[in-house]
């Protein structure tokens, strides 16, 4: 089902190991050239400045041979645009399929945004009708769409885009059962992140090294949205907008209590599990998600000015992370504040000498004839001055 060769994806993640060794200076560089050598890899993957240019210039070569299409066939009415657009979205692919395959391209840039402008055109064609589509059939379209690119070309984003829709998708199906479901949702769709996020856990445990970005992704977006699901803030504002309550500012919400329970536990809960496990996206998870905590409890109770309580805060953030330097300065229960990139730091001094050398450069003096001569550079050393 994948459109690269498994070899060289097995090949690509085990160079990427031994960099990430290499710049924790736990081999060297000839043991790292040993490396690249006996296991050759045909992708490409150019560098961030590349892949930009590159995709750029596919949106652009996209966009004119859309716009030359519709000139062409002078689609105006609404079944010619919606049959242009899925006609795009289907050169698209077939573009893809044969640059992929001609070109090895992997996260190159140009096979990101071909993958984008696939679901873009096929997105467009919903929203062009005279009829009002179901979000339900959008939602489950784009999520087979987004399995299927991210199976058949190991990407990210697509997988971001498929789960995204999965959790829409169960969402607006399961609000179908009634007055009963709509109470319950945010708790069904609590188990759905559970469910997802050790369902993946298992898969990352696995050998399946060619998908370790997107079951990172899904993974950090079911910690999202499990935090999101019981969120206080988000269940009142979500139920307001979508079964037309009318809830005021302090109008509690059912089971109020427990969603208020929820938002305080869930940040505090990654954190710790996260320590434990040593997983970091976990805990950092968790450390952006007690930002979301406290917007919560300031929307709905003022305790103090917010300039005093941001003063607070970054005091507050300042020392723990002071504390935390020193104490982890020597490694503890496998966590310390070391820096184990050496080899980043050496980059980054050396960009820094190349740019001041570069920038700073010595003002040279012409020489009007005085003081010439000589090894030592003039002072009257051949007699002339």
């Amino acid at each position: 089902m994948q459109a690269y060769n498994k070899i060289d994806l097995d090949n690509k993640y085990i160079r990427e190991q031994a960099a990430e060794a290499l710049q924790t200076a736990c081999i060297s560089n000839e043991s790292y050239n040993t490396i690249v050598q006996a296991f050759p890899s045909k992708l490409y993957t150019p560098n961030y400045f590349i892949r930009i240019a590159l995709g750029l210039l596919t949106v652009v070569a996209v966009l004119f041979s859309g716009l030359l299409l519709w000139v062409l066939t002078s689609a105006s009415d609404t079944a010619a645009i919606k049959t242009l657009l899925i006609f795009l979205a289907v050169l698209c692919y077939i573009a893809l399929e044969l640059l992929v395959k001609t070109k090895q391209y992997y996260n190159a840039g140009v096979d990101n945004i071909l993958m984008i402008m696939v679901m873009a055109f096929v997105l467009s064609a919903f929203f062009v009708s005279d009829f009002e589509v179901s979000w339900l059939i959008i939602s489950g379209t784009v999520m087979v769409i987004g399995l299927w690119l991210s199976i058949r070309f190991t990407d990210a984003f697509m997988a971001m885009i498929s789960y995204c829709c999965f959790f829409m998708f169960l969402f607006l199906l399961y609000l179908k059962a009634g007055n009963m479901a709509k109470a319950t949702a945010p708790l069904l769709m609590m188990a759905v992140s559970a469910f997802v996020y050790f369902a993946i856990k298992k898969l990352v445990n696995s050998q399946t090294f060619m998908y370790r970005f997107c079951f990172k992704t899904v993974i950090f977006l079911t910690l999202v949205t499990f935090y999101a699901s019981g969120n206080y803030f988000i269940v009142k504002e979500l139920s307001n907008q979508m079964f037309h309550l009318h809830l005021t500012l302090h109008d509690p919400v059912p089971l109020g209590w427990l969603f208020w329970m929820l938002t305080l536990i869930i940040p505090p809960a990654y954190i710790i599990y996260g320590i434990i496990e040593k997983d970091f996206l976990v805990m950092r998870t968790g450390l952006g998600l007690i930002a979301a905590t406290i917007f919560t409890i300031k929307y709905y109770y003022a305790i103090l000015p917010v300039e005093i309580e941001m003063l607070v805060a970054g005091i507050i953030l300042i020392v723990l992370s002071y504390a935390l330097i020193r104490y982890l300065s020597t490694p503890k229960y496998g966590f310390t504040s070391a820096d184990l990139y050496p080899s980043k730091k050496e980059a980054l001094n050396a960009e820094a000498l190349i740019i001041a050398e570069t920038f700073n450069k010595q003002p040279t003096i012409k020489s009007n004839g005085l003081y010439g001569g000589g090894s030592s550079g003039g002072g009257g050393a051949t007699g002339e001055y």
